[in-house]
């Protein structure tokens, strides 16, 4: 299991939150946007470990700043399993809809003569299997790794420094 260091400098801990959340509990867009571009998306190793150093010129309320990360990462986890299920229950319902209309073309195809009617049945039971299989092969699974990376940062460990500590 291999360790992915992330570093993160600030002036002081108002740096870290929303300017916008008078609370100061909500991580700010360019704390999320840095973490996001520059290792969340650029690391898929299941089961890779994080550690975050965050480099601050002032002392940091060390409690608040955890508690901030967790709230934020268990959030994105719970809406990314929220959008799994309900990718799962399209792909479950477009896989019955396609095994009905090729039944059904099966059927008709026995009864009736009409080859347009008969080929748009067709069409639309093989659209819907492709369109089941394409959210398994390529929507499901980058939501899947998502939803672990975001599972290893909230494992993950928050280091804090002061200036002082951090040699160049």
């Amino acid at each position: 299991m291999t360790t992915q260091e992330i570093n993160l400098k600030i002036h002081e801990e108002s740096d870290l939150y929303s300017p916008y959340d008078p609370k100061q509990k909500l991580l700010s867009e360019d704390v999320l946007s840095h973490l996001e571009r520059n290792y969340i998306n650029k690391h898929r190793s299941i089961g890779e470990r994080f550690v975050l150093h965050i480099y601050s010129d002032t002392p940091l309320n060390e409690k608040d700043v955890v508690s901030s990360f967790s709230d934020y990462y268990s959030q994105e986890i719970e809406n990314l399993s929220y959008q799994i299920k309900k990718l799962t229950g399209k792909q479950i319902g477009l896989i019955i809809f396609g095994v009905v209309f090729l039944s059904l073309w099966v059927y008709l195809s026995l009864i009736m003569d009409d080859a347009v009617k008969l080929e748009i049945v067709s069409i639309m039971g093989w659209v819907a299997i492709w369109e089941a299989t394409s959210i398994s092969i390529m929507q499901r699974p980058e939501l899947v790794a998502m939803k672990k990376n975001y599972e290893q940062l909230l494992k993950g460990k928050i280091i804090f420094h002061v200036e002082a500590d951090h040699v160049s």
